[in-house]
Order: C-alpha cells, then sequence, then structure tokens
C-alpha cells in the first residue's frame, strides 16, 4: 500500500503539471524510511518551477550548489546581511536562516519565499523588504501542500489563484 505523503507528493505535483508548471521528474528511487518529508518530496523531481520560471520550489540540486540558477538557495538570506547595517542585524539574519530553510522562492513582483523552521517543522513566508519578518502558512508540509491542493491561502501566497486552466505540462526527466 502506498505510504499517504507519497500519495500527497504525487497529487501535489499533478496539480502543479496541470497548471503549466515544469515538472522535471527525478529518476526513481525510494528515499530512505527514515527521511523528513522534506527529503522524501526533494526526492522526486530536479525541477519545478512556474512556466514564466519566476516561481520555483528548491531542488535538492538547488542546495548541493549544483543547480543552473541565477539565484542560490541561500540568495535572500545574503540580500538580507548585505543590507544589515550593525553586527546586531548580521546575528539576526544568522540565526534566523540558521533555523529557517527556504523551500520556495519567488520573484514574481516582491521577492518572497516559503521556508521550514527546522526546530517546529512549520512552514512561513517571507518577503522583501525585510525577509526574516515571516508568517506562519501551515502547520508543516503537507499542510502546505493540501492547502495548495484545496486552492486555500497557501496557493495564493504562490501565485495559485491567477494559473491558468490549462492541459497538463508534464516533462519526462531529460525533455526539454
Amino acid at each position: 500500500m502506498a505510504d499517504p505523503m507519497s500519495i500527497l507528493h504525487e497529487r501535489f505535483l499533478g496539480l502543479l503539471a496541470a497548471r503549466g508548471w515544469t515538472v522535471l521528474r527525478a529518476t526513481p528511487m525510494a528515499a530512505p524510511a527514515d527521511a523528513s518529508e522534506h527529503a522524501a518530496f526533494l526526492s522526486l523531481y530536479t525541477q519545478l518551477s512556474s512556466a514564466d520560471d519566476t516561481r520555483w520550489f528548491l531542488s535538492a540540486a538547488d542546495y548541493a550548489g549544483t543547480a543552473d540558477s541565477a539565484f542560490g538557495w541561500d540568495a535572500f538570506r545574503d540580500i538580507s546581511l548585505e543590507a544589515a547595517i550593525s553586527d546586531a542585524d548580521r546575528h539576526a539574519v544568522e540565526t534566523f536562516w540558521a533555523r529557517h530553510v527556504p523551500i520556495f522562492m519567488s520573484v514574481d513582483g516582491d521577492y518572497e519565499f516559503l521556508a521550514i523552521d527546522r526546530i517546529s517543522g512549520r512552514i512561513v513566508h517571507g518577503v522583501e523588504p525585510e525577509f526574516e519578518a515571516v508568517s506562519e502558512v501551515a502547520s508543516g508540509l503537507g499542510d502546505l501542500f493540501e492547502q495548495m491542493l484545496a486552492d486555500g491561502e497557501a496557493a495564493a501566497l504562490l501565485g495559485c489563484s491567477d494559473w491558468p486552466t490549462q492541459a497538463p505540462a508534464t516533462q519526462a526527466k531529460g525533455e526539454a
């Protein structure tokens, strides 16, 4: 019997593909049994981005620094560090980003992100100019995906409310 979380991940990827997102699947492999939900999700794709590439979920290659991307997975942290005026500001930025790992980035209008709180597992949303002034949007990754599937609040944060209703545009691994 399929794992309920795997089913949720597949439903979420199907939604994105149906809404015109680029969904490049990873070579099928099982995530380790003790893998975090985020690691299990990362194992499913190599690219997950809006049609215009202004919104994307970070991939394993992004975190490894091997992705061909204009934005590193820690770009918003770097922007905040550059804007920090004092040592105390820099320390606050470093403390925030040590606790939060970004999972989604958008440069469509304001720069914004979703991140997982490494301690609580909650999903937070941040937007420029003060990326670290976040609000909670979901109790966890599964809750985020459920909200998106239901066209809830998180879907609006990710731009889902203006997605076209077009045919699925899934791409197999290696297709351009």
